[in-house]
């Protein structure tokens, strides 16, 4: 009895209580590895630091020797320029400082590196062939100028000769123009005055004979003015009314009046020698029944 009573008083020690005891061990553990270990700043100088510098690709060189070197290249290079601060030489194709990419996926960032290797290819292939490039440029540049040269050269030729030409019809066309005289009231030589008052005795006449008959009875009255050129025949070469009378009746009817009254006198032999045309400046005046012609201007 005695032996059974002190198995039941033995404590049991199951499953579930050493799985929670090794839990508890192992964050105790963790606490203490976590929060013992910190890191502080060093008290070292920087100034202690080790020397450094940026290796960079020079497209030009210089052959004196830099002394004190801001970057190292392939080449020696002496900086210049005005700026305190030392910049760092760059291509037309690159940029002065790294560019900012967060946020860029990887796709996205190898996309760009594979663009930016191809842009840097394109300007040293485009540096290598800028010599010949430029003489091109220049040989193509000289040609252009000599042949808009050559063009504007024959566009002057060509003008010169236009000129030219129309130069020599004028004064050919002068030399062959017909000689003409204006025969007005103000004609004084005997000649002209002679054949003038012949001319408007006929025309008076064939005008008071050959009336306009609706004129007449609707009684207009009225006042124009023509040239006629007579050649030295006595034909009739042109007949303009270049002031109307107002009324489309009177100058119609001085028209046929005119035509009526040819032929008229050829030129005498003196005129013809001074002449081979006239011009007759006259005023018509259809006045009461009647044509009265002067020199008169209106």
């Amino acid at each position: 009895m005695a032996q059974q009573a002190t198995q039941q008083l033995q404590p049991r020690v199951s499953d579930s209580d050493r799985l929670g005891f090794t839990l508890f061990l192992a964050l105790t553990i963790h606490a203490i590895v976590v929060l013992g270990v910190g890191f502080t700043r060093s008290d070292k100088p920087e100034s202690n630091a080790l020397p450094s510098l940026e290796i960079i690709f020079s497209n030009s060189y210089t052959l004196e020797e830099v002394k004190k070197p801001d970057y190292l290249a392939q080449a020696n290079q002496l900086g210049g320029g005005k700026a305190e601060d030392k910049a760092r030489p760059s291509a037309p194709v690159s940029s002065n400082t790294p560019i900012s990419q967060r946020g860029i996926s990887d796709q996205a960032r190898e996309q760009l590196r594979k663009t930016q290797l191809e842009i840097n290819q394109l300007y040293f292939i485009s540096q290598l062939d800028s010599p010949i490039t430029t003489d091109q440029q220049i040989l193509n540049r000289k040609q252009g100028a000599e042949a808009q040269q050559s063009g504007e050269v024959e566009q002057r030729r060509s003008k010169i000769a236009r000129l030219q030409a129309e130069i020599r019809q004028m004064v050919i066309d002068y030399a062959k123009r017909p000689r003409s005289i204006t025969l007005t009231a103000s004609t004084k030589k005997a000649v002209e005055a002679s054949y003038l008052a012949s001319w408007v005795r006929k025309i008076e006449k064939t005008g008071n004979l050959n009336y306009p008959q609706e004129a007449r009875i609707k009684k207009l009255d009225g006042r124009l003015r023509m040239n006629v050129r007579l050649n030295a025949s006595g034909e009739i070469l042109s007949a303009k009314v270049t002031l109307s009378s107002g009324n489309n009746i009177l100058d119609q009817a001085a028209k046929r009046i005119l035509r009526l009254a040819e032929p008229f006198a050829p030129f005498p032999e003196e005129l013809k020698e001074r002449t081979d045309q006239i011009v007759i400046i006259r005023t018509w005046e259809f006045k009461s029944n009647q044509l009265i012609t002067n020199g008169e201007v209106i």
